[in-house]
């Protein structure tokens, strides 16, 4: 089965600062590879909704220096450098997500399975459930 997206789970007011404010860069401790620009990336909100609430097309993706990533991406980081470095604390790289084109779901869509902490692979069955029920 093919993958065709990775998520992530991002507390509602990260995820509200790429509704609201157009952040395009998500910062993550743990790295899923296996996706390449052009496939995408979707916000599972971990608090409140517990579902996919939008998604976007990945532009790069790929582990950074930590000590470059708010050099590099400043406002464009959906969270600020404070929480970075307490986020990152002694790793000297993080995976980086940049995305474009985001849209949000008018329908937020609940995940078949679990997403963890360190997220997941949408495979191409799950992806069709999304892409079908997101309004």
């Amino acid at each position: 089965m093919k993958i065709l997206a990775v998520s992530h789970p991002i507390p509602t007011e990260y995820a509200e600062r790429i509704y609201n404010e157009g952040k395009t860069v998500f910062v993550s401790k743990s790295y899923l590879g296996k996706v390449s620009k052009g496939d995408k990336f979707i916000i599972y909100e971990s608090y409140g909704a517990k579902a996919y609430t939008g998604w976007a097309n990945i532009k790069s993706i790929g582990k950074q220096k930590t000590n470059t990533i708010s050099k590099k991406y400043g406002r464009k980081l959906m969270i600020t450098k404070d929480e970075l470095n307490e986020y990152a604390k002694g790793r000297a790289e993080m995976n980086v997500i940049e995305f474009e084109n985001f849209e949000k779901f008018k329908k937020p869509v609940k995940p078949s399975r679990f997403v963890t902490v360190a997220g997941k692979y949408i495979y191409e069955d799950e992806f069709k459930t999304i892409s079908r029920n997101k309004g």
